[in-house]
């Protein structure tokens, strides 16, 4: 499935799909054209909804309805500039011109996303916004690049980051929803190229990349077949390629910001050490897993010291869990030499340097004893 952010026009599908929701969440049964919502769906919607903490579940009904609403005075917008004049967006501008409600401005919206994700941190509601079409809602906001707020687009993410985190129910909705591929599209289209587009809108900094790395990692994480299915995917491993820097400096992709480092390396370890990994999937990672013993654990090459442990660690107990340490084993003269560089560099630090460097240190020592150990 391709994203709204991949070149075509945009649909907007997600947003009536969510209203219809919200103006549905008495009971109504739905009809033939609308989204078949099954009776346990439904059933434990109206419990929460009714029977449930009525303030925040009322609450979320507001936030949601007033996004709805100044979404929709963005879609009309983006209409007329695209389309001109016509019977839907004449109707639209007319609604439009007709209620009182004040503009949400962007900083507005993000407020709004922000309170909503505490909301559905609660596991409850998480599934009942899920069971309205929060899911599809979420992930085509997120992709309708150029026509919402770019910041908006990244709180939508986080909500979904939220949302799916340790909930087996949501993981499946977005497994089944194949927004997975849609997310990875989203991932590949917002990389900023060095020349062209627009500055502001430019994923430059990274931030926006990172939330599509959390809200992938976040849907398949202790998820077996989100897991399965992602490792599985071409599309999948090369995200964590691009964010880890192994495509930077080809085809005008520049290097990855560290936050988006960060975040790939922490997705690649919590897949290759999970309890579902197996010698194949370890397999299919060898280069990204030679690439963290080569660059990403060396501070001349990796200057960011919270990386550099995190690579360590995900070493180190990938050859604990001695599944498959073969990319590891094919870079262990590198490794071990460049180690004893770092742990002689560290000793002879002294003051605040030693001591913020000392858990460093103490990795790099762990990985060189287990190195001296392994066997293949």
């Amino acid at each position: 499935m391709s994203s709204g952010g991949g070149g075509g026009e945009p649909s907007w599908a997600w947003l009536g799909l969510l209203k219809w929701s919200l103006a549905h969440t008495d009971g109504t049964r739905p009809t033939s054209e609308t989204m078949q919502m099954s009776d346990e769906d439904r059933k434990f919607l109206e419990t929460v909804m009714k029977e449930g903490i009525v303030d925040e579940g009322e609450r979320m009904k507001t936030i949601l309805s007033d996004l709805t609403r100044e979404l929709d005075r963005m879609k009309a917008e983006a209409e007329r500039d695209t389309d001109g004049s016509n019977e839907e967006t004449e109707a639209a501008q007319k609604d439009e011109e007709k209620t009182n409600e004040q503009e949400l401005s962007e900083d507005d919206m993000v407020d709004l996303l922000t309170e909503l994700r505490d909301i559905v941190e609660q596991i409850d509601y998480a599934k009942a916004f899920s069971a309205m079409g929060g899911v599809p809602f979420l992930v085509g906001c997120a992709s309708e690049r150029g026509v919402v707020p770019k910041s908006v687009r990244s709180s939508c993410l986080a909500v979904l980051a939220t949302l799916t985190q340790n909930n087996p129910h949501v993981q499946d909705m977005v497994l089944k929803s194949g927004s997975l591929q849609t997310l990875a599209d989203l991932f590949f289209a917002e990389i900023p190229r060095e020349e062209g587009g627009d500055q502001d809108e430019q994923d430059i900094d990274g931030k926006l990349r990172s939330r599509i790395v959390q809200a992938i990692s976040c849907s398949v994480r202790g998820h077996v077949e989100g897991e399965r299915a992602f490792c599985a995917s071409e599309g999948g491993r090369q995200v964590i390629e691009c964010g880890l820097g192994m495509l930077g400096g080809s085809d005008g992709v520049p290097p990855p910001p560290p936050a988006l480092r960060r975040r790939s390396l922490f997705f690649l370890q919590a897949l290759v050490t999970s309890d579902e990994a197996t010698k194949e999937r370890i397999e299919l990672f060898s280069a990204c897993i030679q690439h963290v013993c080569l660059n990403m654990i060396n501070q001349e090459s990796e200057p960011d010291v919270e990386i550099r442990e995190t690579g360590l660690g995900m070493l180190q107990r990938m050859i604990e869990q001695n599944k498959n340490v073969r990319a590891i084993a094919a870079c262990k003269s590198e490794v071990v030499s460049h180690g004893v560089r770092r742990v002689s560099e560290i000793r002879k630090m002294e003051g605040e340097e030693k001591e913020y460097a000392s858990y460093e240190l103490e990795l790099w020592e762990a990985l060189i004893v287990q190195l001296a150990r392994l066997k293949v």
